[in-house]
């Protein structure tokens, strides 16, 4: 791949205004997200009353890949996120292009998909409003609302982030709060599994943990979206990496314990409804007007939304500058006034409405494309090996064990062995699709940089 001379705007920088605060906030917002309201229940009702065992190996396994990320924005503090460390450690066009598609792919269907969720929750608050406005209408004007914050500047996104944090965590505490009381009831099991299913690659207890562990594990996967704003972060070889240790540690804490509340105050027939935790409400407190959690999820759909946007647009924008580019070099250039990659922040507003508008089933696509996820982080893990083992890169501010890594690698390969056989068809799909893109760029328009978006 042919080094591409820098353009006019590579000169352009973003802003950097977020501090350690900023940023841990930033992350905790983004891996709770609308993922604690969807996933919850289905976990619990999945796993049974030892559903708090899959949270725990979920986050061992988004801690072992978070500390990978810590490390490597360390030596790399820009935007780019997986992508960028692919393609300084592998050197290879292909890999990184892979990479590209994949977790952008990811950010845009879980953008979609809270949008989707939008729309079920104002289903539910306008029951007369007609069908175009409640599956259309809503969730497009919400992903131009979450692109307006996104294309105003980091400073209005974080504020936006801090406030529907705030909104959302006081919700999951108070939750947590009236459920203590049943916690110590004494009336579960907390080393119970529920029935194994048979279609379980691994048989037993063992394969039902870990099929909910790889559900939940892609509710921790919001290091990714931190990572991407690097450069717009004060002094990030030292504060991206701690944000993202500081925002696992506590997100897993809530996680394990609102699906122990799930456990102990709902029973079984009731733990895997989509509203679990507007139900345990409703039981636990039921003066509380339960007509609150309608809303209030809508916080953390927008949170969810502005971070995989503010994600994808970063990730255009890291791969198309540098020694490095990818993508064409518009999709770097640089709001003036608002220091936004604007370009790339509509090109990703525009392939998730699309997505939006084109399927209301964005759950059975993310599917197949989270699956090829798992392969993007056993590809990070296994660089970071092969950097360690070389000592060619000068080193790090935070540096790891090379146990690390190699416990990402392993980790990764257990869950991949949870995941459905439908992903993986999903998953292969989609790899052709990636693999024809680059083969046309690559080999009939003759582009010595693959331009992805062609």
């Amino acid at each position: 791949m042919s080094a591409t001379p820098p353009t006019k705007d590579e000169g352009k920088s973003l802003a950097r205004a977020l501090g350690l605060t900023s940023l841990v906030i930033f992350g905790v917002g983004d891996i709770l997200g609308s993922g604690v309201y969807a996933l919850t229940g289905r976990i619990a009702g999945m796993v049974g009353e030892a559903a708090w065992m899959s949270y725990l190996m979920a986050a061992l396994a988004a801690a072992l890949t978070g500390l990978a990320y810590a490390e490597y924005v360390s030596r790399y503090p820009r935007a780019g996120g997986a992508a960028y460390f692919v393609a300084t450690t592998y050197r290879s066009p292909l890999i990184t292009f892979l990479v590209i598609f994949f977790v952008t792919l990811s950010g845009l269907f879980s953008a979609a998909t809270a949008a989707r969720v939008l729309a079920d929750y104002a289903a539910l608050l306008w029951t007369d409003s007609p069908e175009w406005f409640k599956h259309y209408a809503v969730p497009l004007l919400y992903v131009c609302a979450i692109g307006f914050v996104a294309a105003r500047g980091i400073v209005i996104s974080s504020v936006a982030n801090a406030i529907c944090c705030a909104i959302e965590i006081t919700a999951l505490f108070f939750i947590i709060i009236i459920g203590v009381p049943f916690l110590f009831s004494g009336e579960v099991n907390f080393m119970n599994f529920a029935e194994p299913t048979d279609d379980l690659l691994i048989p037993g207890s063992l394969g039902l943990m870990m099929q909910g562990a790889a559900l939940a594990f892609f509710a921790f996967i919001g290091f990714e979206d931190m990572v991407n704003l690097s450069e717009e972060v004060k002094d990030p070889e030292r504060n991206v990496p701690r944000a993202i240790c500081w925002a696992i540690a506590i997100t897993s804490i809530i996680y394990c314990l609102l699906v122990l509340v799930v456990i102990c105050v709902l029973p079984p027939e009731l733990r895997s409804s989509k509203t679990a935790l507007v139900d345990v409400v409703r039981k636990a407190a039921p003066w509380f007007p339960v007509q609150l959690y309608s809303i209030i999820p809508a916080f953390a759909v927008f949170n969810t939304g502005l971070a995989n946007i503010l994600m994808g647009s970063r990730l255009l924008y890291g791969m198309a500058k540098g020694e490095h580019r990818q993508l064409p070099a518009v999709l770097a250039s640089v709001h003036p006034r608002w220091q936004t990659p604007l370009f790339s922040i509509v090109v990703v507003l525009c392939i998730t409405a699309t997505m939006v508008i084109s399927t209301k089933d964005v759950g059975r696509l993310s599917g197949g494309t989270t699956s090829f996820l798992l392969i993007v982080f056993m590809l990070l893990h296994g660089g970071l090996i092969l950097t360690k083992i070389k000592g060619t890169v000068e080193r790090a501010r935070f540096q790891m064990p090379i146990i690390i890594p190699i416990c990402g690698v392993l980790v990764c390969m257990g869950l991949m062995t949870s995941r459905s056989a439908v992903d993986y068809q999903i998953a292969g799909i989609l790899t052709l699709v990636a693999l024809m893109i680059y083969a046309v760029n690559r080999y009939i328009l003759k582009r010595t940089v693959v331009e992805a978006v062609d």
